[in-house]
């Protein structure tokens, strides 16, 4: 967990072999409670990215931004992607479900 200015806040050690995709709703739920959040945004990588922890961060209203990876979406979403004029800087947004949005960039690096 890091402040808003990039700062480190707190870290949590899990066992080598554990999923990570496990670790995330408890250590956000550690940290709501040990410093009294009530307006934060999760922002993971897409290991962690699953159901389970998408419906869990829903559930508890939490804000969340979490990486995706274009081989998990429908036939219908990769046709669109691949659509898109790749322009460096560009972004494209996608509405998914009522609650998520699919926000597409391109960067030539």
């Amino acid at each position: 967990m890091v402040s808003q200015h990039g700062y480190p806040l707190s870290y949590s050690l899990f066992n080598g072999a554990q999923y990570e995709g496990r670790t995330m709703i408890p250590i956000v739920e550690d940290f709501v409670k040990r410093f009294n959040l009530d307006d934060f945004v999760v922002v993971a990588d897409s290991g962690l990215m699953n159901k389970t922890n998408i419906a869990l961060l829903e559930s508890g209203n939490y804000k969340y931004i979490i990486g995706a990876r274009i081989q998990n979406e429908t036939k219908e979403v990769k046709q669109w992607i691949r659509s898109l004029d790749k322009t460096e800087g560009r972004f494209y947004e996608l509405g998914k479900l009522s609650k998520s949005r699919l926000i597409i960039g391109y960067s030539e690096k």
